[in-house]
């Protein structure tokens, strides 16, 4: 649906077209699309001259001569198309305006969806349609953000009340995802729960956001154009939507897609971060430090306990997710045959963009794993070797880094009868953010109950 930079784009696009032309008659080949009386909406339209177009939120007026005004929204697909003749009518057309001087305007809707209403200057403002709409986002400042608070003071998502039109009228789904990962807010995060700050940085950024849309003509989405051979360039410039699998240029973590409300919602889960989600204990480490060794520590202490590599070999044996692996790797994949594993992780380790390209796969299935124990569980620990290079960060309360000497680490190795040589070229994955205040990191060369004394102290 266009949303008001594509509004607004279509308005500085038809203005001045259509400017003091009379209108010498109306057709309407969609009945539905008026929702004024029909014969009246035709009648009265005749010989009426346009003067201004003017817009609200996603509103257009055509304001015309005798106080008339005819309000229009384009809803998911409607387009103005301007015709230098009469004969311009495709198959899309609902209505068509006659213009004196032989030019025409073409209103094309190939959902029809699109409305139009004939009102006056005295009642239109006043029509409820009109009367419940929100701030415009645009004309915000300092004096609104007493009302808009109270608005906002509601149990509902932020993603649902950005795009509730009698708070906010303008924003659509494009832009309300560009809006909550410019002020760093997860979709998720409740109104009630919005600090003064919160909310003073949504506005700010909705109307930079949006004045920013409208320089760059708009998005042109999908089948939208705001004019007859006019494409919008701020699609060019979205850092959120539609932008599912790519990496966020702020931290690299993959963009996610849910939806909310019934609307494909897409966002930063690590720069978005959902507060309901950021309870767990991480452990990570390099191979053979000892995160097997805390984990199960913590399964004593009333933590449920989830080993992501179980669960991933859990993910491998599905038969549909192996076949996959296979076809990525160009080789035998099956995760319950020693050899064909062997030889799969050394295809992975020789070839780094196979390996790449199994992780893109397998990374977002673990993860859809791990947040449901968080959300369904109030005390969990989970063991994710490679928790930094997947960018699952934001699910934890606190990281425990599990370090360990070389010496001790290739002990452990060799107590375990793990391939020393072949973890040398798995361990190099493993590195973590030394700024990041969640974490905290346990040394591990000393005895076991040393470790577990540590890991007391932490969850004390």
């Amino acid at each position: 649906m266009p949303e008001l930079p594509e509004v607004e784009t279509v308005r500085r696009i038809i203005e001045p077209r259509i400017i003091n032309k009379t209108i010498a008659k109306v057709e309407v080949y969609f009945d539905r699309l008026v929702l004024s009386n029909l014969d009246e909406f035709k009648n009265n339209l005749q010989n009426k001259k346009i003067l201004s177009v003017d817009r609200y939120g996603k509103y257009l007026f055509f304001i015309l001569s005798d106080g008339l005004v005819l309000i229009n929204h384009l809803r998911m697909e409607g387009k103005w198309r301007y015709c230098e003749n009469t004969y311009q009518r495709n198959k899309f057309t609902t209505a068509l305006f006659y213009f004196t001087d032989g030019t025409s305007l073409a209103f094309d809707d190939t959902r029809k969806f699109g409305i139009m209403y004939l009102s006056n200057e005295k009642e239109y403002k006043n029509l409820e349609m009109i009367n419940k709409l929100g701030l415009e986002p645009t004309k915000y400042t300092a004096k609104d953000f007493t009302i808009i608070k109270e608005k906002l003071n509601r149990n509902k998502y932020l993603k649902d009340l950005l795009l509730d039109q009698t708070i906010f009228c303008g924003i659509g789904n494009i832009y309300a995802d560009e809006i909550a990962y410019a002020t760093k807010l997860s979709p998720f995060i409740r109104g009630k729960d919005l600090s003064d700050e919160n909310i003073n940085d949504i506005c700010i950024n909705a109307k930079a956001i949006l004045e920013y849309a409208i320089t760059q003509g708009g998005s042109t989405i999908h089948s939208f154009h705001p004019g007859e051979g006019i494409d919008g360039r701020m699609q060019g410039h979205l850092k959120c939507y539609g932008n599912q699998g790519k990496e966020c240029p702020i931290c690299g973590t993959k963009f996610h897609k849910t939806f909310i409300g019934g609307r494909g919602t897409t966002y930063c889960p690590n720069c978005q971060i959902d507060s309901t989600i950021k309870k767990a204990i991480g452990i990570t480490g390099p191979i053979g430090s000892g995160k097997s060794s805390v984990l199960k520590y913590l399964s004593t202490k009333g933590f449920l306990t989830v080993s992501s590599d179980e669960e991933i070999h859990n993910l491998y044996r599905d038969p549909a997710i192996s076949n996959k692996i296979s076809r990525i790797i160009h080789a035998p994949f099956a995760i319950d045959n020693k050899e064909i594993t062997a030889n799969a992780k050394k295809i992975m380790i020789k070839d780094p963009s196979k390996k790449q390209a199994v992780e893109d796969y397998i990374y977002p299935l673990l993860e859809e794993k791990l947040i449901k124990y968080i959300k369904d569980n109030e005390s969990v620990a989970i063991e994710v070797p490679l928790l930094f290079k997947a960018h699952y960060e934001y699910m934890f309360k606190k990281i425990l880094v599990v370090q360990v000497s070389k010496d001790k680490q290739i002990d452990n190795l060799s107590i375990r009868g793990d391939n020393i040589e072949l973890a040398k070229g798995i361990n190099k994955d493993f590195s973590y953010d030394k700024n990041n205040k969640d974490v905290i990191v346990i040394n591990n060369d000393f005895t076991l109950q040393d470790l577990y004394n540590k890991v007391d102290k932490i969850i004390e």
